[in-house]
């Protein structure tokens, strides 16, 4: 049984497309509510998009049963739309490059131009993301498997100690902090050897890939906003301007609808094989309790018999 507060309730629909987490160990559920539908928002970023994925999701959410999945898919498209809407005012983004025109100002960052500023929150995003998996597994694994759980610990600290000296080497940090960060880096490996074994770089490497694969969440964003920006170009490519309107309108739609399954699978991706990968132990079963009996029931299965 999979027990949550209400608020993180319909995101254990995407906790159970996986096989259930064993009995004993953590349900992932709650640190999906937070960062599925903060990514989602981060990739799509949009007060427009935002604003028809709620409308969508809403009139979902009217239609569908209490406690079914459509109910549960309606109301984290809700969270995803809420998400969309505020990154997309942090943006200064309405229908792509609309709300430029219109007097919205960027208060991050404009990502028709900020690639590298855009790939850097990405990075930073995968970063928090990952070292929270690896703490949790941490956590997890101290009561059975304290040398496990120091590992984890090491590892988490170690990725921690690479973007600062990273952030010192560009720049970002004072350069004086750089040396002692690499130092402390490099004491903290025979650590992370002697808790999880001679494997344990490799793993961490393969770890520091994880991160790396953030940079989906820029790459995809930004093909979405570049789609918006090119459908608002159309307005005054064709020579009726009604013509270049329609056009606009369904290249709009088009990417409405790319916008939405494209950044769901691939936050799907990110919390299934990156974030996961770090604690989640399937092997779990359902719960399925006995049935209530009714004298009715027993009436009308003895007529059928």
């Amino acid at each position: 049984v999979l027990r949550n507060p209400r608020l993180f309730r319909p995101f254990e629909a995407i906790t159970t497309m996986m096989p259930l987490p064993k009995y004993g160990t953590v349900d992932p559920t709650p640190f999906v509510a937070i960062f599925f539908p903060m990514f989602f928002g981060v990739v799509l970023g949009d007060i427009g998009y935002g604003t028809l994925l709620g409308i969508v999701s809403l009139v979902l959410r009217l239609r569908s049963r209490a406690d079914s999945k459509l109910r549960s898919v309606s109301e984290i498209g809700l969270a995803c739309a809420l998400f969309s809407i505020v990154f997309g005012f942090l943006y200064g983004e309405l229908f792509g490059d609309l709300g430029h025109r219109i007097g919205l100002h960027p208060i991050i960052f404009n990502r028709e131009e900020a690639f590298f500023p855009f790939l850097g929150f990405a990075i930073t995003l995968g970063i928090v993301h990952i070292v929270v998996g690896l703490l949790v597994g941490a956590v997890k694994k101290f009561r059975g498997d304290k040398r496990g759980a120091i590992g984890k610990g090491v590892a988490a600290l170690m990725v921690v100690l690479i973007a600062l000296a990273l952030m010192a080497a560009s720049g970002m940090l004072p350069e004086r902090f750089f040396t002692p960060l690499v130092i402390t880096t490099l004491v903290a490996l025979p650590i992370l050897i002697v808790a999880e074994g001679v494997l344990a770089p490799v793993e961490f490497v393969s770890t520091l890939g994880n991160v790396l694969s953030y940079a989906r969440i820029m790459a995809v964003g930004t093909a979405s906003v570049m789609m918006a920006v090119v459908a608002n170009r159309m307005v005054g490519a064709f020579g009726a301007v009604a013509v270049g309107i329609l056009f606009a309108l369904v290249f709009h739609l088009i990417n409405f609808v790319l916008g939405v399954f494209s950044p769901t699978i691939h936050m799907l991706r990110l919390h299934y094989v990156e974030f996961f990968g770090k604690f989640y132990s399937p092997g779990g079963s359902e719960y399925r309790p006995f049935r209530h009996w009714s004298p009715r029931e027993s009436a009308s299965e003895e007529r059928s018999d």
